[in-house]
């Protein structure tokens, strides 16, 4: 039984480096309409390396399919450990408190948000939902103002990143041939959702940025670059 269970583990193993060597080669799930065409993004964070966590398969894919503009508007230094000013040297744009246990109200999320939206002028959304990804009250609070943002209809088309279930948010690249067989056989487009697969060197780079931010440098954050499926791929839903 435990020669069947390793020839099963080897040969899935091999499948899973296969689809990260065939998604180079498989054209991409079809955007919705409002995404397709887009040409400038905006995306909204609450810390510095929320990017590089929680998004980056959606930077590089919408930034590297056609020429598009992207922007960061990320809502505060992330100085709950005192390094604000030196988060701020790794990623600009803030203006927030990083604080875990403080709700920012919607109404300075909605006024920094249409501050820099009237500056410059996207045409669509990514930020976070309800729950955030990994829960963090900041983040929380920012997918409830969007929402709250997205049912005005006065603002660009908002797209959220979808949470998992910690099992999910855990199996790495493990679960992405189960992804690109569906790029491969359900090849419909969504008007309300997407996923975005990074290749291995979208991977790579995504590594990369996450190590940029040196003052973050933690066993723990460490542990969720090596596991989390959001360096791989994500899905997005469209908002209200």
């Amino acid at each position: 039984m435990s020669r069947y269970w390793t020839r099963a583990l080897s040969t899935y193993m091999l499948v899973v480096l296969l689809a990260t060597i065939a998604k180079d080669y498989l054209p991409a799930l079809p955007l919705p309409a409002e995404l397709d065409r887009s040409e400038n993004v905006l995306w909204v964070t609450a810390h510095p390396d929320d990017e590089s966590f929680f998004f980056a398969p959606t930077i590089l894919n919408l930034l590297q399919q056609k020429p598009r503009r992207g922007a960061l508007l990320c809502l505060s230094t992330g100085n709950h450990e005192g390094l604000g000013s030196e988060r701020i040297g790794e990623l600009e744009l803030s203006h927030l408190q990083d604080e875990p246990g403080v709700w920012w109200e919607a109404a300075e999320i909605h006024a920094q948000l249409q501050k820099w939206i009237a500056a410059w002028q996207p045409d669509a959304i990514v930020t976070f939902d309800a729950y955030g990804v990994s829960g963090h009250v900041n983040h929380r609070a920012i997918g409830s103002a969007m929402r709250a943002a997205a049912q005005t209809g006065e603002y660009p088309p908002i797209y959220a990143v979808d949470s998992t279930s910690i099992f999910a948010k855990f199996t790495s690249v493990f679960l992405l041939p189960f992804v690109v067989l569906r790029q491969t056989l359900v090849n419909t487009r969504r008007e309300d959702a997407a996923v975005f697969v990074n290749s291995i060197g979208q991977y790579r780079l995504t590594r990369a940025s996450f190590h940029a931010h040196q003052s973050q440098a933690r066993w723990f954050r460490t542990l969720f670059v090596s596991f989390s499926r959001y360096l791989w791929y994500v899905s997005v839903s469209r908002v209200g």
